[in-house]
């Protein structure tokens, strides 16, 4: 039995479920860890702007995410990269309107400040690495 397991060991993918944490890039991972924060504060937004503001934050991030995970694929990372750089902003406007509309606190609105700081600084340097020299 132990012969079976070490045969697997060394294949990626064989399980044929999505891969783990340690199969995608560290800012993936942290992008990942910040929308499941995020998503426990969306779901107790007022009503008023849970699925308007709520929902576009909460989109916005994802579309990151997912650019995030598709630059780490491809030989060109440039437009997902971009991509993912400008879903950053769009995220950072639209957590400035939730906190203006108080739909979270101000330590809320800092926590996402310092992650997303922490993701655009992380994100910048895949950015100039991923420029032809």
């Amino acid at each position: 039995m132990s012969g079976d397991s070490s045969r697997n060991a060394g294949s990626r993918g064989s399980g044929g479920g999505a891969p783990g944490p340690a199969a995608a890039p560290v800012i993936a991972v942290r992008m990942e860890s910040l929308l499941a924060w995020l998503a426990e504060r969306v779901a107790k937004f007022p009503r008023d702007h849970r699925f308007t503001v709520g929902d576009r934050l909460l989109h916005a991030c994802l579309d990151i995410t997912e650019h995030l995970v598709e630059a780490s694929y491809r030989r060109d990372k440039r437009t997902d990269l971009a991509a993912a750089s400008r879903g950053l902003v769009r995220a950072r406007i639209l957590m400035r309107l939730a906190h203006a509309l108080r739909c979270v606190s101000e330590a809320q609105h800092l926590q996402f400040a310092r992650e997303s700081d922490e993701i655009g600084e992380m994100l910048g340097g895949w950015l100039r690495s991923a420029h032809p020299r």
